[in-house]
């Protein structure tokens, strides 16, 4: 049997005696717990062992003597004083039972791994788990991204294919389904394809003006549409007939003896900087040098091929042995050609419509006459004629275009825009 923690010893009386005494010894060995707790409950057992054997054998030696009240007093605090040590050691021995389970130990290193004054760890970074880091303690490791294919999965390219003002509705009392089917034989006919792929149609809608929206399987498709409108929008129908995109491109001090409407000027600025004649859709003059007698202006090129566009606006061209400098060009306000307006383009037009060349009541693209009849402002001529009943048509403040600058209703709503798009500083 192994050693008690306090001696057995005494006489009968003793034994008597100390019956009485709420105290509770542990016999046996010891839990195993850490050297340095272990080492100072040992030093702590010694000390009280020796000092519990002395305080027994007062008790013993003074049983037997006739009891007295002063007797009765040291008796009594020796019992106090003995009950509190019995107490403290049975806190002890609490203490030992759950510092030795495995539970216990962890919490001790947690603990001390983890000092109260110290802040909460962050969370960790993707870029940590993207590059491999690992932290101590650092949570479990995040999902890997997809691939931006796997995401767009669903989603598809779409372009408008617009019609000109002047036509009829394209795909008149057509479904969807057979507009798709259209354009899709006008595709096949057309050989529209990227990376030897077959571009398709998904899903069209069309607007009450007439454009259509066509949905394909990704923007690069998207993009072929309407780059190479030209080859297939008539194909798919007679009426929806669409020009190539032309890039516009500023040409300074150009003679004013080049001819616009000369095949051979053309061909020679095209010879001079070995362009080919077919990259230019249309030639004219900014502003018309006719009767201002300088000797120079400013051309307007179309070319087909954007990044021959580009080019020649950063290097500019040579037309006999002068240095024409490109720029690029920047169009003005938007101007309905249906209305006359300014703000909205013709496709999207819902008033009525104003030739600028007669004053009817119709598109300026379907008026008869080529040149303006009256060479007036007809949008001026309008307003005077609802507040008036007599207009003198040789009024000079009617002497000029509805596009032109000098018209002051254009002007006036030019400045209304400028207003509308200016920030306020406040916001």
């Amino acid at each position: 049997m192994p050693p008690s923690l306090l001696p057995q010893g005494g006489d009968s009386a003793t034994s008597n005696d100390m019956s009485g005494m709420d105290m509770y010894v542990t016999e046996g060995s010891l839990p195993t717990v850490e050297n340095t707790l272990a080492e100072r409950l040992t030093k702590l057992l010694d000390t009280l062992i020796p000092r519990m054997e002395s305080l027994e054998r007062v008790v013993s030696g003074q049983a037997s003597k006739p009891t007295g009240a002063t007797r009765a007093d040291s008796f009594n605090t020796l019992l106090v004083r003995i009950e509190e040590i019995a107490a403290k050691m049975t806190r002890l021995e609490k203490k030992v039972e759950a510092l030795s389970s495995p539970l216990s130990s962890n919490m001790m290193a947690q603990t001390t791994a983890k000092p109260s004054i110290l802040p909460p760890r962050p969370a960790p970074l993707y870029s940590e788990k993207a590059a491999g880091i690992s932290k101590p303690g650092a949570a479990k490791s995040l999902p890997l991204v997809p691939p931006s294919l796997y995401i767009n999965r669903f989603k598809l390219g779409q372009v408008v294919i617009r019609k000109k003002f002047d036509q009829p509705k394209p795909f008149e009392g057509l479904t969807a389904a057979a507009i798709c089917q259209k354009i899709n034989d006008a595709l096949d006919f057309a050989k529209a394809t990227i990376d030897n792929e077959v571009i398709k149609v998904k899903a069209v809608a069309q607007f009450p003006n007439g454009d259509v929206k066509i949905f394909t399987k990704d923007r690069r498709a998207a993009k072929w549409l309407l780059d190479n409108k030209h080859l297939w929008t008539e194909k798919a129908d007679p009426v929806f007939v669409t020009s190539q995109v032309a890039h516009p491109v500023l040409l300074h001090s150009c003679p004013t003896s080049f001819e616009v409407d000369n095949k051979e000027h053309v061909e020679l600025l095209c010879k001079q900087n070995n362009i080919e004649p077919k990259e230019i859709q249309k030639i004219r003059w900014l502003l018309n040098p006719k009767g201002t007698g300088k000797a120079s202006s400013t051309l307007l090129i179309f070319f087909f091929n954007r990044r021959l566009a580009l080019d020649i606006e950063r290097a500019g061209l040579c037309y006999n042995s002068l240095h024409l400098k490109g720029q690029h060009y920047l169009q003005g306000p938007k101007q309905c050609y249906n209305c006359l307006a300014v703000g909205h383009l013709a496709h999207s037009c819902k008033e009525k419509p104003l030739c600028s060349r007669c004053g009817a009541g119709h598109n300026s693209a379907s008026c008869d006459e080529m040149e303006d009849s009256s060479r007036n402002c007809q949008r001026c001529l309008q307003v005077d004629r609802k507040s008036s009943t007599t207009v003198d048509l040789s009024d000079p403040k009617y002497d000029h275009s509805p596009f032109s600058s000098a018209c002051p209703i254009r002007a006036k709503e030019i400045e209304k825009l400028s207003k509308d798009k200016t920030p306020n500083p406040r916001q």
